[in-house]
């Protein structure tokens, strides 16, 4: 099942869809078929759910002939529109990606946070911060959506803290993030956290996770990899993170891009206005972002 957030009658409003994303069903019908408090707020759901609420809404919308929304009535939005606190980011999490950087691979994953009060979504115009004459460049990402409160979190027991995983681009002020040899700002423009409209739940994406990630500029392919070629793992980077910090539901853990960045090319390539950037996880979702000054 995913999970997003939609305006229906200009209204916020959780939308769960069938594995197929055939059928939608706003929270509040699910809730009321259910017998359990609506959530108007997909963080607040994240943060109360239960497996048995998860049971019940499956069998629902996996059995349901029809569902209780069509298509046409929802604007989609991104699945989390407000982050709790900022987003978490693994860097240089694959090979490939730090070697055409020239780093060396991290034998410890490599945390930082990217300021995200606001998130930007599917078919969002994003900024290339160009009056400045910065470099703007993009990073695909999978997103981890933390579901359980995690501290000191054992390998084995990471995936019943994961609630689902969604499309995410890092875009970058390279400048900035190179220059003055701190990420969090070059990381941190307003605007340039983007993350998909749904939300896969965990039940889709078992762990191990191996999904094919692109990134594509102008229909030009220029990211491709997998995330079985993560340096960390998701079970080993959670499980390492909350030694020291305690995730909560509706946190966010980004998990690092392949190589094919435009600072890695040669030339160098920074986004300019009109470029076209696709970011895709293969059956999860794929969506543009449109540059704009």
């Amino acid at each position: 099942m995913y999970f997003t957030t939609a305006m229906i009658e200009d209204e916020p409003t959780v939308v769960v869809a069938n594995k197929d994303r055939t059928k939608f069903f706003t929270l509040d019908y699910l809730a009321l078929e259910l017998d359990f408090v609506p959530y108007t707020d997909l963080l607040e759901f994240i943060e109360e759910h239960d497996d048995e609420m998860i049971e019940g809404i499956r069998n629902i919308i996996e059995t349901e002939e029809e569902g209780n929304i069509e298509p046409e009535e929802m604007e989609l939005l991104p699945a989390i529109p407000y982050p709790l606190r900022n987003v978490f980011c693994m860097g240089l999490n694959y090979r490939d990606h730090a070697s055409e950087t020239n780093q060396d691979a991290a034998e410890l994953p490599i945390y930082f946070s990217k300021a995200a009060f606001i998130s930007a979504g599917p078919g969002d115009h994003v900024s290339t911060y160009s009056k400045g004459k910065h470099f703007a460049d993009y990073e695909v990402e999978l997103i981890v959506v933390i579901g359980k409160q995690a501290k000191r979190v054992n390998k084995e027991d990471v995936e019943e803290c994961v609630f689902g995983y969604a499309v995410g681009q890092d875009f970058s002020i390279r400048d900035t993030q190179t220059y003055r040899k701190q990420w969090h700002y070059g990381k941190s423009y307003d605007g340039h956290f983007v993350m998909g409209n749904w939300i896969a739940h965990k039940s889709l994406y078992p762990l191990p996770i191996e999904v094919d990630i692109n990134c594509y500029v102008n229909d030009e392919l220029r990211q491709s990899s997998n995330t079985r070629l993560f340096i960390c793992d998701i079970p080993s980077a959670i499980n390492d993170l909350t030694q020291g910090v305690t995730l909560y539901p509706g946190d966010m853990l980004m998990t690092g891009t392949p190589a094919g960045v435009g600072v890695a090319m040669k030339p160098k390539y920074s986004l300019k206005v009109g470029d076209i950037v696709k970011s895709e996880v293969v059956g999860l979702e794929t969506f543009e972002n449109t540059m704009v000054k």
